[in-house]
């Protein structure tokens, strides 16, 4: 009865979760294509740039904190209240140290525009950034309010873009809709908390911060490397290519984080049944499974289909004047599985089990791959190398987090659930091809391999999925 209940709580979970990101990813479908049209190439990879200077900065405001209480309260619950207050004394800190860093930064900079962003937008989101509730909801397995939340974030960002800005010219209204709207609903989130009686005194604790900071400052390293091997390619590709080829590489590099979403929604909500379950292997491994299970049907058909119709897709979503990026969506595909793996075994295996050590060592592994590897390609290949090193990363953290996952789990890729999910994906490509030679209509080829494929998985993934979760004990 128990086991019945708690899959039935955490199909709701997932169900909330996904519907709010579902319909997260289609306002973000709708806005992503016209914020690109309207800023145009080149003011879009310079607001990339920028937003990949902040994340570096964002590290600085919060050294492995958030990272370090959300796993202390999905493991204490209501427990962990009182380590509250001094977690934002700290924050507090630690973003103060980051608008220090900021000026600077932006004192560098030569081109006006780039250096009132930097500081419009950098000095906002690190302020903004100490309100967030985000941690606390999930951490507290809150689910349905932190998707509600989110998706009124969303829209809120959106309705303010597509009204507000219309040219180049009007890029100071996209920071300014992040802005507003993250403060309105981070308070919102914090309200809902006090309802839900999580009221933690503000009293302050100096003589355990160190107790605090010694395994954050693991994570804030491990946040710092993660950065690194997302964002280095920006940056490079600024420093050696130029304004709009960072333009064509920022938008396609977002055109695959924003499919790469939908695969994020089943680790979000088992990130924390990871922590709590973390002392029966029993429990744990089920969750593993059924994480493994969630990412290979949602990952293989991704990177498949988005390997077959970028060359349809990407002008229709971005423009014509993005077309130089379908070559480089086409060779990002790979990132659709590479980085869900990644995200499985080091972002939420390791994580949730508290293996600070080990997911530090597996992010610092993809950093310093993806700094050398993108320094080296950049020369050699151009744009390409720096997609090739961007994948390249994320492959080399997921092969070092597989070898400091406890032994037991190693043979999570043993699940018959990847080969139902992969022979689908591969008869998807077949019939998106065979329809594609009839038509050139994006919405038809796509909806066309998404039936075909979810056909094909009902058919054969049921039996498998039986299996695995009906014979759990």
């Amino acid at each position: 009865m128990k086991r019945t209940s708690a899959l039935f709580r955490y199909g709701g979970f997932v169900l909330s979760v996904g519907t709010a990101r579902a319909l997260g990813t289609v306002i973000t479908s709708i806005t992503f294509p016209i914020l690109v049209r309207r800023l145009g190439v080149e003011m879009y990879g310079l607001w990339s740039y920028v937003v990949a200077i902040c994340a570096f900065l964002e590290v600085v405001a919060n050294p492995g904190l958030t990272a370090h209480i959300v796993q202390q309260v999905a493991a204490r619950r209501h427990g962990a209240a009182d380590l509250v207050p001094d977690f934002l004394a700290l924050r507090g800190l630690s973003v103060l140290t980051a608008i220090i860093i900021l000026q600077v930064i932006a004192g560098f900079e030569v081109r006006p525009d780039v250096r009132w962003l930097l500081r419009w937008y950098g000095v906002g989101i690190l302020c903004i950034g100490l309100t967030g509730s985000d941690f606390l909801l999930t951490s507290l397995e809150l689910f349905h309010v932190r998707s509600l939340l989110a998706l009124i974030q969303q829209a809120s960002y959106a309705a303010g873009v597509l009204i507000l800005v219309k040219a180049p010219k009007d890029i100071g209204w996209v920071p300014a809709s992040i802005l507003g709207s993250a403060l309105a609903t981070n308070v919102a989130g914090w309200l809902v908390l006090r309802r839900h009686g999580f009221r933690p005194s503000l009293v302050f604790t100096p003589r355990r911060w160190r107790a605090m900071l010694v395994p954050s400052f693991h994570y804030a390293a491990t946040s710092l490397m993660a950065t690194v091997y997302h964002r280095t390619g920006h940056i490079v590709v600024r420093w050696f290519l130029g304004d709009h080829a960072l333009g064509l590489y920022a938008a396609a590099v977002r055109f695959v984080d924003i499919l790469r979403n939908f695969v994020n929604i089943g680790l979000s909500v088992l990130m924390p049944r990871m922590a709590f379950s973390a002392e029966s292997r029993a429990g744990l491994r089920r969750v593993v499974d059924a994480a493994v299970s969630a990412m290979a049907v949602a990952s293989i058909p991704l990177m498949l289909g988005t390997f077959a119709t970028a060359p349809l897709v990407v002008p229709w979503v971005l423009g014509p004047s993005y077309a130089g990026a379908v070559v480089l969506v086409r060779w990002m595909a790979v990132y659709m599985l590479a980085a869900p793996i990644a995200s499985l075994l080091s972002g939420t295996v390791l994580y949730a089990l508290g293996r600070h050590r080990a997911y530090l060592a597996s992010a610092t592994v993809g950093a310093l791959a993806a700094i050398l590897l993108s320094l080296i390609l950049v020369r050699a290949l151009g744009l390409i190398g720096v997609c090739i090193a961007f994948i390249l990363a994320e492959i080399v953290v997921g092969a070092t987090a597989y070898l400091l996952i406890p032994r037991d789990l190693k043979d999570l890729w043993r699940n018959p659930i990847i080969a139902v999910a992969g022979f689908s994906g591969l008869l998807m490509v077949e019939v998106v091809r065979l329809v594609n030679s009839y038509s050139s209509r994006p919405v038809l080829v796509v909806t066309v391999g998404a039936a075909v494929y979810s056909i094909a998985l009902g058919v054969l993934g049921r039996g498998p999925l039986k299996r695995q979760f009906g014979g759990a004990k």
